[in-house]
């Protein structure tokens, strides 16, 4: 089973807090003359980040559409529904009704491939919703030129 790597600073970090409330995290190996040519650069640009979902509505199928390849012989696999305790059920539905409001994702009307969702609970208290697709990920097959680690 391969280990969850996930990306790091090289160096510790120091937040910037910009005027919108938001704060981006800086390297704290810049000098004086790099911090003070970076900051007005983010801080005139903060337009450009995303904070939220809201920040990101619907892409044009023009510009980018995904469409899964998947064996012939396969079967389909349609999970049965998961109950959700209350406050996972309440949280669940808010994050996909803000999703879905953005035009960020829409609703299926099929019955194949169905996959529950799975909430963990973050470091701060928070909920990080994803989707299981395990048995998915099984039926697709794998890229033979697969993006390089770029560490």
């Amino acid at each position: 089973m391969g280990r969850d790597v996930r990306l790091e600073p090289v160096e510790e970090t120091s937040p910037l807090e910009l005027p919108i409330g938001h704060s981006i995290n800086l390297g704290t190996g810049l000098n004086s003359n790099e911090r003070a040519i970076i900051t007005p650069i983010l801080v005139n640009n903060k337009d450009l980040f995303a904070w939220s979902a809201t920040d990101l509505p619907g892409v044009d199928p023009l510009v980018a559409s995904h469409k899964l390849s998947i064996y012939k012989e396969a079967r389909y696999i349609s999970l049965k529904k998961c109950k959700l305790g209350e406050e996972r059920r309440l949280t669940a539905k808010v994050a996909a009704d803000k999703l879905l409001s953005v035009g960020f994702i829409d609703e299926a009307q099929y019955t194949t491939w169905l996959s529950n969702i799975v909430l963990v609970k973050k470091a701060n208290g928070k909920w990080w919703m994803c989707v299981d697709y395990t048995n998915l990920n099984k039926v697709c097959p794998h890229d033979a030129y697969p993006l390089p680690n770029i560490d």
